[in-house]
């Protein structure tokens, strides 16, 4: 499967989900991250749609499937929003982790031969807000390859931006 259609899938079902439940509501006011709901939803998403071998935690990866290795982050930011309760968040360590989790798959010895691609939520955050681009552009440039994105809104209306980058494997 090629990451354009991998990406397709993602971004048909993901937004409306993340929508959908008023309990990710409270998670977004309160700046929470919900990683492991990701997971479980996202693994629903690929097998609603017959990916085959869909496999969490297999290699200490988030999720495999259909020759993909796709790690997953949730990223609350700082930035100050209405609705939205006013804490302060370690943006650039959340920043550094999706990097990590880039590295770390590029370089796994156990991932030869497999795609690989990192899929993360940002909130609240608008995708053309200047000081989130700055953030943007490092994670893009350690991807080496295209990333897509969807902006969408949680249940109360905090907006957030869904990011899917394909990990070049020749940097």
């Amino acid at each position: 499967m090629k990451f354009a259609e991998l990406s397709k899938i993602i971004f048909n079902e993901l937004p409306q989900r993340l929508n959908r439940h008023k309990g990710l509501s409270v998670f977004a006011k309160e700046r929470a991250k919900f990683e492991g709901w990701l997971k479980v939803e996202v693994c629903d998403i690929l097998l609603c749609k017959n990916i085959s071998n869909v496999v969490p935690e297999k290699h200490r990866i988030d999720i495999m499937c259909d020759g993909w290795a796709i790690e997953l982050k949730t990223t609350n930011t700082n930035y100050r929003y209405p609705n939205v309760v006013n804490k302060t968040r370690p943006i650039t360590n959340n920043i550094q982790k999706i990097i990590d989790d880039i590295e770390q798959l590029r370089n796994s010895s156990k991932l030869s031969g497999i795609k690989k691609a990192v899929l993360f939520i940002v909130f609240p955050v608008s995708h053309i807000r200047s000081d989130w681009q700055k953030h943007l552009k490092k994670i893009i440039d350690c991807l080496g390859n295209e990333i897509e994105h969807h902006l969408f809104e949680f249940n109360n209306g905090v907006h957030g931006v869904i990011y899917f980058g394909h990990i070049n494997e020749e940097i």
